[in-house]
């Protein structure tokens, strides 16, 4: 049966796997990585923000897509480039009307999305963690987002966080990690203030990746700040 399975196209391998393991449903412990406290802290921002549209680049297996959808009424679009995950999320997400599901390149759709609805949606939320492969989208996914004039909240996954080596993070080698020298140039292009966490990483559930919450200076980052799970940052001028 395995092998029958291995031959078929990708996206119904993936179709299939969500169907007959359900223990998949909880990839990484649960949704945001298994994290109740980042949960808290999305939940926080939902609420301060009260978002009109909702992003979030890297799929997977829709589990922090579904959480992110019962958090707002807003049109939510999520973003996979892998062929049998996006078979695995486009079988898991059937009946959540509310939920479009894109394959390909995060950055073209990214694009896309953000020239059609940035004169409608003034408050949108992306989630950004289509970070996996050699390929590293995020310096230009961000650079898309910011480019239009709307105020935009952003969370990166697998974001070191200055202060708490406690929390994991991601690094692809040179010019390649995602901390705060790897963001620095477009935080201060578009005047951008810095967030991290303030729970502590040993209060923390699941895989404690760290993560990274950005937005324009001004009102959407002063509700930001009145959030009791964040922690703003200065970052230091070149």
């Amino acid at each position: 049966m395995n092998r029958v399975i291995a031959a078929l196209p990708l996206e119904l391998q993936g179709a299939i796997e969500f169907l007959t393991v359900p223990e998949t449903r909880k990839s990484w412990g649960g949704p945001f990585n298994g994290q109740l406290r980042r949960s808290d802290q999305v939940r926080e921002i939902f609420e301060a923000i009260k978002p009109d549209a909702v992003f979030e680049t890297g799929t997977y297996r829709a589990t922090s897509t579904l959480a992110l959808a019962a958090l707002s009424d807003a049109p939510l679009y999520t973003m996979e480039q892998s062929a049998k995950q996006w078979g695995y999320s486009r079988t898991r997400l059937l009946l959540h009307r509310g939920v479009t599901l894109l394959r390909g390149d995060s950055r073209v759709h990214l694009k896309r999305l953000c020239e059609q609805l940035h004169r409608t949606k003034r408050a949108p939320f992306f989630y950004l963690d289509a970070h996996w492969e050699e390929d590293l989208p995020l310096a230009q996914e961000l650079e898309i987002i910011y480019s239009f004039p709307w105020q935009a909240t952003v969370m990166v996954d697998d974001f070191k966080v200055e202060g708490d080596p406690g929390y994991a993070y991601d690094d692809y080698g040179p010019g390649k990690v995602l901390d705060l020298g790897y963001v620095k140039g477009t935080v201060e292009r578009h005047a951008l203030q810095v967030f991290f966490p303030s729970a502590p990483s040993g209060e923390e559930t699941g895989a404690k990746r760290g993560c990274l919450v950005l937005a324009r200076k001004g009102a959407v980052a002063d509700k930001l700040d009145s959030l009791a799970s964040m922690r703003k940052h200065q970052v230091e001028p070149a």
